[in-house]
């Protein structure tokens, strides 16, 4: 067997079981320690069904602007024929593959390895799928520093400036790695594709806005349903960073770390711990929901 692939392998075996662990210690501590159960039943006896469909729908709105998105950084030539339709499924298949087989192959790999399939190019796949990320997580870093200008007034200017600074050193760091670490050249590689196709990236960070503050809704709608109103610059700041805080912290697609945050988080604005653990099983459950539908469309071929 090839010494590398069997490094990829073990790595892989680790990384699994190091998400497996951080999420069955957090799901345990939360339960044995942290959990009212009695608060914890009552809270979905008192469940409002009427935001239930309306979480749904923005779910979904999600994927179909994140499709819109991906198909925006399509800049190639070979895949300029690429339906959005096709890309939705991916997505959805993606959720599904996250949701279901989160030890198997990630959404993201997933969308990779079926672009490149479908255009006959892996630079293709990887550079269009990191990039999304990429713009994602830049625009959700900003919408949560924009939710503090009612605290920090004037002084948010100072701060957007540090933001853009960062993204510049950021991106400036990776060039000079990119020749003496091969995943850092690769990742410079996806981005600087986009340098001269400035039209694009303002679409694509554009509909990353929407897709973050579709994604801020669905979740203020899972407190709603239980009839918790967060106050609304406060969810554009907490919901933001407790996304970008999951994505450094290995789970299981979020269980245990997204549950342990939302109770650490809320609890800031006197909601009790029971009841935020309460929105974030809400909010799994929502995207297991929604994520079926991939499975559907997977069953179906439709990533073909």
């Amino acid at each position: 067997m090839d010494p590398q692939f069997e490094r990829k392998e073990k790595t892989k075996k680790l990384n699994t079981i190091i998400k497996v662990l951080v999420s069955l210690t957090l799901i345990l501590y939360i339960v044995l320690k942290k959990v009212d159960k009695a608060e914890f039943i009552k809270n979905f006896e008192l469940l409002d069904w009427r935001f239930i469909p309306l979480i749904f729908l923005l779910i979904v709105g999600h994927y179909v602007v994140s499709s819109f998105r991906w198909k925006s950084l399509l800049v190639h030539e070979k895949a300029k024929g690429v339906p959005v339709r096709y890309l939705l499924s991916l997505y959805f298949i993606g959720a599904f593959f996250n949701n279901f087989m989160p030890t198997s192959i990630g959404g993201d790999v997933y969308k990779m390895y079926h672009m490149a399939k479908k255009v006959g190019d892996p630079g293709i796949g990887f550079s269009s799928v990191f990039t999304e990320r990429f713009t994602g997580i830049v625009m959700l870093a900003l919408i949560a520093l924009l939710s503090m200008t009612k605290t920090l007034g004037f002084g948010i200017l100072v701060l957007l400036i540090w933001f853009i600074l960062g993204v510049y050193i950021g991106i400036f760091s990776l060039k000079l790695l990119s020749g003496k670490i091969k995943f850092l050249g690769k990742v410079y590689n996806a981005l600087i594709i986009y340098k001269n196709y400035p039209k694009v990236l303002g679409f694509a960070m554009l509909t990353s806005i929407i897709v973050q503050v579709l994604s801020i809704f669905v979740q203020y709608f899972t407190f709603m349903a239980i009839g918790v109103r967060i106050p609304i610059f406060y969810a554009f700041l907490a919901f933001p960073v407790i996304t970008l805080v999951g994505f450094f912290i290995p789970s299981l697609n979020g269980f245990g770390v997204q549950d342990a945050l939302y109770m650490s988080t809320f609890a800031i604005v006197g909601v009790p711990v029971t009841t935020a653990l309460s929105a974030s099983i809400i909010y799994h459950i929502s995207r297991i929901g929604v994520s079926l539908i991939g499975g559907v469309l997977y069953a179906l071929g439709k990533d073909a």
